[in-house]
């Protein structure tokens, strides 16, 4: 369990419910990035997890490229390793996070950024 994957989860999911609530346009997009965020720091905390409870050196780690390849070469550590390493290069390669937790885009991009969250989550549980 990662108390802080956890945590950063459930700050995203209030955010998100502040932003689904929220009727201004600009105050919206304030919580998505807020939300969008905290779905990506619960992400990483849990592969984390998974990658430190089976004794991998995680303090080599300098970028999440570099950690996107640690999830492959140890993808039998993961309970979905496809859909978590699909949805992981979609975060890299077409620079999801930044789009939306920087940026505050909407769109198919918040719900690949949550799904992302929630098959990381399922890997801690």
């Amino acid at each position: 369990m990662s108390l802080a994957s956890k945590t950063y989860f459930r700050f995203a999911q209030e955010a998100e419910e502040s932003m689904n609530k929220e009727p201004d346009h600009m105050k919206k997009k304030e919580y998505r990035k807020v939300a969008a965020q905290n779905y990506f720091y619960s992400a990483m905390e849990a592969i984390e997890s998974v990658l430190k409870k089976a004794g991998i050196d995680l303090y080599s780690i300098n970028s999440h490229e570099e950690r996107l390849q640690l999830v492959k070469k140890n993808n039998a550590l993961f309970r979905d390793p496809m859909q978590l390493i699909l949805k992981f290069e979609i975060m890299i390669n077409y620079d999801y996070r930044r789009k939306v937790a920087y940026k505050g885009e909407n769109g198919n991009k918040f719900i690949i950024v949550k799904e992302f969250a929630m098959l990381c989550q399922h890997e801690i549980a």
